[in-house]
């Protein structure tokens, strides 16, 4: 045990302690202050942490990691980079730990012992406490690097045997990855916009696939035990369904429906009479619970029982069935964790407290003791592996490129997942009147990353959106030409739904540091963002202005309740609820009289009068899920349209008429955010100009 300040390490545990409560700290953290103790006073370069941190096989953006790593390790111990009292950056170089330290010894019961012994422990308790905090510090590190020779193969050894190969040459987009339980086929959907859409099965090492369904709403296909059957959902517009087919293609079986809502995410009990899926409830939507469905009498019982307002979702039962892992997440979808619990029911014990996006299901090691996991943990998207019984986790040495939905058979020493790259871009149409554009849109913003939600300035020569160029997703503006862009936030968390002041002269946006989310403001250009007190212990989201730039409105959740609409006084006080029946995305109308908003729970656009009254739906074609797809001026509402697949319209709906007018159809698929600007003469929204999708086998995977 060694000590600074009120806090204290235990090196055998792990575990960072501040006046004895222990404090969560992930790994890479952690490693960094283990390190940086081990040679306190002394300026530990970059490139050494480098060298221990991330080995030669980890595929990482290593500045923004370290970065990112010594952030939350100052977040952990309350330090500040500008005043540390900890740890001190050295311009261009690395960190140095400029804390006094103690070292605290452990007292240990001996029975007896021989006088040479005792001899050498009482010579041991007498050295100067720098040189027992030094030894201590050799040891611990000599039985961490024994521990990670022993156990951890060589980087060059390790890497000459892992293979990562594409499973199949289809084109179009191959998603969601399912190997069969003796690793000879793999499942997966299938879409090229055309007639082969659906779910296929490919032999691995083959050249040829196998197309077993032709819906376009086929997803998620899982495997019987004995890989003679296949399990996969069916999404249509009001319903959801479980069904089942021979493996080499034959005739469907529906084994369950439900809400259009349910969640992905499809596993066969290795015992063969049981699947177990997300099942959202009748009653509250924004919360789901892991059930199992008897495939014997079509009978369903829940086995999860998450806090109001949380999701559970994306099960995968254990190779031996005796365990269940499943990712449970806010209703916003922006804090995920991993969760593992017995098959059967029980308590729910969380693997992971990060708090951060994971992309798809979890799967299991064959000898069912880890779990991978998809996540952007690490900034980038990747493969991540944790015990099941609790660790630390620890990146999936091969896969590259962006990582998700992973898949490992019961049997063999393989892996699947799906390697996704995609681009999307913020769009302009520009209007003549109403229903007529100017001219075929053009695109804005062509930076890297995607980009989702836009927003023009009040003057209409700024946009402001979210994007993940630097790994984290953060507000970003850049002026209507594409140029000149700036980073507004630089958070490490997930900020979005960035909204302009009425005088362009501040953005307030949503940010979600852990659990829940809150609502911030920055002043533009170069003020810092800072929060602005809401609701306590609930989710609060989706802010925008009134027109006076006085007041701020947001959504927000608590509990079993769906969201309302809030507003707040923007120079402080207390919130003022404005909706009885749900409320999201709030918005007041261009002439003052109305607020428009969606309603999570039932989708629509409806309005209520500023001066209060009784709520009104005014357009019923918009989805729950779609509520940021909408802008409303003085005469409309315009908004995406999603027609059968694949064909998406911007519409206006016309108050005048109460009719629905298509303006413009979408060359390639929406991303997520329609608005308009001020005067109401341009529409902006996202666009994805480039999306590959495909298939990667991971040979010689352990």
């Amino acid at each position: 045990m060694v000590s600074f300040d009120v806090f204290q390490i235990d090196l055998q545990a792990g575990e960072l302690r501040r006046e004895g409560r222990r404090i969560k700290i992930q790994e890479q953290p952690f490693r960094v202050l283990f390190l940086l103790l081990e040679r306190a006073g002394e300026v530990v370069t970059r490139e050494e942490l480098r060298a221990t941190l991330w080995p030669a096989d980890t595929f990482v953006d290593f500045d923004h990691g370290l970065n990112s790593a010594v952030a939350r390790l100052r977040e952990a111990l309350r330090d500040s980079a500008e005043k540390p009292r900890f740890i001190e950056t050295i311009a261009k170089r690395g960190y140095r730990f400029i804390a006094p330290l103690q070292a605290a010894t452990p007292t240990v019961a001996v029975p007896s012992v021989n006088p040479a012994a005792h001899n050498g422990t009482r010579l041991m308790h007498h050295l100067p406490g720098k040189i027992w905090m030094s030894i201590t510090f050799c040891l611990a590190l000599f039985c961490v690097l024994t521990t990670w020779a022993l156990y951890r193969p060589s980087p060059d050894s390790q890497l000459e045997r892992i293979e990562v190969v594409p499973l199949i040459g289809l084109r179009g987009f191959q998603a969601t990855p399912a190997f069969s339980p003796d690793g000879t086929l793999v499942a997966f959907r299938q879409s090229d916009g055309a007639h082969n859409t659906g779910i296929f099965a490919a032999v691995v090492g083959g050249q040829k696939s196998l197309q077993l369904t032709g819906d376009p709403g086929d997803c998620c296909p899982t495997w019987s035990p004995d890989s003679r059957q296949l399990a996969f959902i069916r999404y249509a517009e009001k319903d959801v369904s479980i069904l089942t087919i021979p493996a080499l293609g034959g005739t469907e079986h529906r084994v369950y429906r439900g809400m259009a809502s349910m969640r992905a995410g499809l596993s066969w009990s290795p015992n063969s009479d049981l699947l177990v899926f997300s099942e959202t409830n009748p009653t509250d939507p924004t919360r789901s619970v892991i059930s199992l469905l008897s495939l014997t009498d079509s009978s369903t019982r829940a086995i999860t029982s998450p806090p109001a307002g949380w999701l559970d979702h994306e099960p995968a039962f254990s190779p031996d069935g005796r365990q269940l892992a499943f990712v449970r997440s806010t209703v916003a979808g922006v804090s995920n964790d991993v969760f593992v619990m017995p098959a059967a029911g029980g308590h729910a014990k969380r693997l992971t407290f990060d708090n951060r996006p994971i992309m798809g299901p979890p799967t299991w090691t064959p000898d069912s003791r880890e779990i991978i996991f998809s996540s952007n943990r690490g900034a980038a998207t990747g493969l991540w592996r944790v015990s099941a019984t609790g660790c630390k986790p620890r990146p999936v040495a091969g896969p590259v490129g962006e990582a998700t939905w992973p898949s490992v058979p019961a049997k063999g020493n393989t892996l699947v997942y799906e390697q996704g790259e995609s681009k999307f871009n913020i769009w302009r149409l520009d209007l003549k009147d109403a229903k007529h554009y100017v001219r075929r849109p053009s695109a804005m913003v062509l930076e890297k990353g995607d980009k989702m939600r836009p927003e023009l300035s009040p003057d209409g020569k700024k946009i402001a959106f979210e994007s993940n160029r630097l790994g984290f997703w953060d507000i970003w503006t850049c002026d209507v030409e594409g140029n000149n862009c700036d980073q507004i936030t630089s958070l490490h968390g997930t900020a979005g739904r960035a909204r302009w002041s009425p005088d362009g002269r501040h953005i307030a946006f949503e940010f979600h540091p852990k659990e829940r989310g809150e609502i911030y403001v920055a002043e533009i250009p170069g003020g810092l963002p800072h929060l602005i007190p809401t609701i306590a212990g609930s989710d609060n989201l989706s802010p925008s202005w009134s027109r006076d730039g006085k007041w701020l409105y947001f959504a927000s959740k608590r509990g079993t309740e769906p969201f309302q609409v809030w507003k707040m006084p923007v120079e402080g006080g207390s919130p003022i609820r404005i909706t009885r029946n749900g409320g999201i995305s709030p918005v007041e109308s261009p002439e003052g009289r109305y607020l428009y908003y969606s309603k999570y729970e039932q989708g629509g656009v409806w309005r209520v009068p500023l001066p209060g009254g009784q709520e009104a739906e005014v357009l019923k074609d918009v989805d729950g899920g779609a509520w940021p797809n909408w802008g409303v001026n003085a005469d409309g509402i315009y908004f995406l349209k999603f027609g059968k697949f694949p064909l998406v319209t911007i519409d206006f709906f016309e108050f005048a008429t109460g009719k629905a007018i298509p303006v413009w159809t979408l060359e390639k698929e929406p991303g997520w955010g329609l608005s308009l600007s001020q005067d109401g003469k341009s529409i902006v929204y996202i666009q994805n100009e480039f999306a590959e999708s495909n298939l990667m086998l991971v040979k010689n995977f352990r």
